[in-house]
């Protein structure tokens, strides 16, 4: 990311590859590029840079909407049940490239193509999210499974 032109802040495609190859080297397949300045700010805004095999456990936001605007690469917007089933799944792609999640709707993301990209917003301040229960965690020797499992349409 660059700022200049009185401190905007510019994320270039360049910065996009560079984050895409950071991601590929991640452990966890992602990097993320905070664009805003800290915890308290009013609106958290982010950048999202992932590769296939990233898993993103299954959250809401109980008190809190948020955005999604991919930038690049496609990937599924996952809705779950109260019970950890998929309630419903939306390609998210040049055709669809943002949705909006109400507060307090347990949701994923399956990625589908290297560097997919997204842009993040959602109200500040920053609120940690509420992991699902059902859903193993991060680093959990179940979640290969569980990736193969949401892969499936």
């Amino acid at each position: 990311m660059t700022k200049g032109l009185d401190e905007f802040q510019l994320v270039s495609a360049r910065a996009l590859d560079d984050m895409a190859r950071d991601a590929a080297r991640s452990e966890r397949k992602r990097v993320h590029l905070l664009l805003h300045d800290g915890h308290e700010d009013q609106v958290q805004r982010l950048i999202i840079v992932t590769q296939p095999g990233t898993y993103v456990r299954p959250h809401r936001h109980p008190e809190q909407w948020e955005l999604l605007a991919l930038l690049r690469g496609s990937g599924d917007f996952l809705r779950f049940d109260v019970d950890g089933g998929i309630a419903g799944r939306a390609g998210m792609g040049a055709e669809a490239p943002a949705v909006q999640i109400p507060a307090g709707v347990w949701h994923g993301f399956w990625v589908r193509e290297p560097g997919t990209a997204v842009l993040e917003v959602k109200p500040g301040p920053y609120r940690p999210s509420e992991f699902a229960e059902w859903a193993p965690a991060e680093g959990d020797a179940r979640v290969a499974d569980y990736l193969r499992q949401l892969a499936q349409p």
